[in-house]
């Protein structure tokens, strides 16, 4: 039996989006399926039981844009600060395009608060994003989340995120300057491509992951050092390192156009997400990771919670430690920090593709 309580629960709140990311599919889905989740109320019963395990935990609020779902976003996030968790959520900033709205945000939103921007450069921000104009309002939303909180003297992390990919690696010098200066973000957090993100089994070619995946990862490499000296960034090694190999593992496996459907990933173990995480899905089932190769068990009542993870998880964990696919370098299951511990904020693991809300 596990005696370490989970650090996170990813909770599920929608499966739609407003933007067209080509890195992810969740912008083709529409809650139709909607009668099927568990309410509100339910969500509200799991939040109260995870703090009952973990009182110093956290509730990563998860979607495809999780603020489409408007006050039930917002009842969650006060639910969390009435516990006393952390409630962590990653936003594509178009539904905070008001002043009122970023102050909500501060004074009763998330503890921490991540948008993705994919680049310096508006035109490959929209292009990745796929809505024209997409850059302007993350930039508009950082700005104003900014200002309110610099107004109502809060003490609230601002965040961006980036998918890093074959388009933008090469500028992230620049894009690193207008994150931490121009727009004045407290971190630019690095996410790499992974295989499209609720891409449909039925495709045989995953085409933005084969197109877009960085080949020459010394060059990113390179490129990461000198941000680091350049922005005093603190890189961990041990991440640059498998940052480096997750690259040279796709390479060469040469498999980047079967997407998730591979059968070889990292060459290396690099996920600890069965040692931290929990994810609860829109149906209320509980599992230890956004892919469904390991299964979720469904918490039909309180203390479910609790049971699945010191006692049913077992097997699944155990499985699990064997793992390399390619979603291990994922900055929410991934074992290794970007930046070393004297550097490092209290923070989620974030959000970033395979996971729901990490497309955000």
């Amino acid at each position: 039996m596990r005696k370490e309580p989970p650090h996170f629960l990813f909770l599920d709140i929608n499966q739609r989006c407003n933007l067209r990311c080509a890195h992810c599919h969740y912008w083709r889905r529409d809650d139709s399926d909607r009668r099927r989740y568990i309410p509100l109320s339910r969500r509200h019963e799991i939040i109260r039981e995870f703090a009952k395990i973990n009182a110093n935990g956290t509730i990563v609020i998860c979607g495809g844009e999780s603020m489409l779902e408007g006050e039930d976003y917002f009842s969650i996030t006060r639910e969390c600060g009435r516990l006393g968790l952390g409630c962590f959520s990653v936003i594509n900033g178009t539904k905070v395009q008001t002043k009122a709205m970023a102050d909500r945000m501060i004074t009763e939103g998330p503890s921490e608060i991540t948008l993705s921007i994919n680049s310096h450069k508006p035109a490959i921000h929209d292009a990745t994003r796929g809505v024209r104009g997409s850059f302007d309002r993350v930039v508009k939303a950082m700005r104003l989340l900014i200002d309110s909180r610099n107004r109502l003297n809060a003490r609230k992390p601002i965040y961006a995120m980036a998918v890093v990919c074959e388009q933008n690696y090469r500028d992230l010098d620049p894009f690193y300057d207008f994150i931490l200066n121009d727009v004045g973000a407290d971190k630019l957090k690095l996410n790499f491509l992974q295989p499209s993100f609720g891409f449909p089994k039925w495709r045989l070619v995953d085409r933005f992951f084969k197109e877009n995946i960085i080949s020459d990862y010394e060059a990113l490499a390179s490129m990461i050092r000198k941000c680091d000296r350049a922005y005093d960034l603190h890189i961990n090694p041990v991440w640059l390192a498998q940052v480096k190999m997750y690259h040279r593992s796709i390479q060469e496996n040469r498999n980047a156009a079967m997407g998730w459907l591979h059968r070889s990933g990292t060459s290396e173990h690099i996920c600890n997400t069965y040692e931290r995480n929990i994810m609860v899905d829109l149906y209320g089932n509980a599992g230890l990771c956004f892919n469904k190769a390991f299964p979720s068990l469904p918490l039909r009542a309180e203390g479910d919670l609790a049971t699945f993870w010191y006692e049913r998880s077992l097997p699944i964990r155990e499985k699990m430690v064997t793992c390399n696919r390619y979603c291990g370098i994922s900055h929410s299951v991934r074992k290794e920090s970007a930046t070393r511990k004297d550097r490092d904020e209290p923070s989620a693991p974030g959000l970033s593709t395979p996971g729901p809300g990490a497309n955000a």
